[in-house]
């Protein structure tokens, strides 16, 4: 009768050892997951305020109107509008007209 009481206590004891350290496990990967993500999230924050410094510097009217300086007209060609596409589905469907067209004359 004495020896019920104790097992009872030891095995809720043991069980919660084992439920115990299971979580600990499961915070402690969860953990390293959130500081690795935090790693990436602080790269690509720096990659973009850089890419936002950049855009500022090059879109600059001043910086814009040196560039251009610098260039030769003759080396600008233009580029009809009716070949810039505003989605890839409506490029897509231009090539696709484009392959039937050809498959068509030869």
């Amino acid at each position: 009768m004495f020896k019920k009481p104790i097992l009872i206590s030891l095995t809720i004891f043991f069980a919660m050892m084992v439920f115990t350290s299971s979580i600990k496990n499961k915070t402690r990967n969860i953990e390293k997951r959130v500081q690795k993500l935090q790693k990436e999230i602080l790269i690509l924050e720096k990659q973009l305020s850089d890419t936002q410094i950049d855009f500022v510097y090059l879109s600059s009217p001043e910086q814009l109107k040196k560039s251009l300086s610098t260039f030769n007209k003759e080396e600008y060609s233009i580029f009809p509008r009716s070949r810039i596409f505003l989605s890839t589905d409506r490029f897509l469907n231009h090539v696709l007209k484009e392959a039937k067209y050809f498959k068509l004359q030869k």
